[in-house]
């Protein structure tokens, strides 16, 4: 008899522990359906953009990343500063067919016979472009006003900026003043929307290649590459001809990939 009791009370401890695993054994739970996708990197897919702030000459770094199926599909990294009136062709057209006047020479007009006369006061306005001659002397005035040292003038380079029109153009001039002369002047109206990118700026590029025989926009398509073969932003090269550009590009990733985290 005692072994029957003896042989029940195991049979009941074996069924008890069994059921005891059975209750902490939880079923994988499915992520919900409306959770981005993640692959082995831990990156939610999405695009995503970072920014840098603005160097002395006006150009702000941005990259965009696109991360698919949990992985780094596309890179997109250039430098953008607002567009000048002198490079919107269509504006140009605009203001030549409008009043027969050629804006980009009446800009360099200005700053010319600024450089001339030593003098904004003494500077002629140019017909047909009686508002940005206004500006110029306006704004030419406040930036010798930086530069003023008695009655000297201080060497360096000097800007004034003035308010933004209902277009959303802003004016501006910067002199250079070299051995206590103003030995150069420009004028131009910036754009409060349009801007332009320095892998588009033909200008830009050919100044760049000429310095340091490097290609721009060839140079940021390889970061891009180099980042989507290897998926890790401290793999990508940055070295050779394009160092700031590169330091920029590492930065903004990896602040444009904490956001896929």
């Amino acid at each position: 008899m005692k072994k029957i009791l003896s042989l029940a009370l195991v049979v009941v401890l074996v069924v008890a522990m069994a059921a005891g695993c059975a209750q902490k054994s939880e079923p994988a739970t499915a992520p919900p359906a409306n959770e981005p996708a993640t692959g082995e990197s831990g990156y939610k897919d999405g695009t995503y953009t970072a920014k840098g702030e603005a160097d002395e000459r006006g150009w702000t770094p941005e990259v965009t990343v696109v991360v698919k199926d949990g992985k780094i599909s596309e890179v997109k990294y250039d430098e953008a500063r607002a567009m000048n009136k002198s490079e919107d062709a269509e504006y140009i057209k605009t203001f030549k067919d409008a009043k027969n006047v050629d804006i980009v020479s009446v800009y360099k007009q200005l700053g010319e016979s600024l450089v001339a006369a030593q003098d904004a006061e003494k500077v002629a306005a140019v017909s047909g472009a009686t508002t940005s001659s206004t500006n110029f002397k306006t704004l030419a005035a406040e930036a010798m006003a930086q530069a003023k040292d008695g009655d000297n003038l201080k060497d360096g380079t000097y800007k004034a900026t003035g308010k933004t029109d209902e277009r959303g153009w802003t004016p501006y001039v910067t002199i250079t003043v070299a051995e206590g002369k103003i030995t150069a002047a420009t004028y131009d109206e910036a754009s409060s929307s349009a801007v332009v990118y320095k892998s588009q700026d033909e200008a830009y590029k050919s100044s760049f290649k000429q310095i340091k025989n490097v290609d721009v926009a060839a140079t940021y398509e390889k970061f891009a590459n180099d980042l989507i073969a290897s998926q890790d932003i401290t793999k990508v090269d940055v070295t050779g001809g394009a160092t700031h550009s590169g330091e920029n590009f590492k930065t903004l990733v990896e602040k444009a990939l904490s956001q896929a985290k």
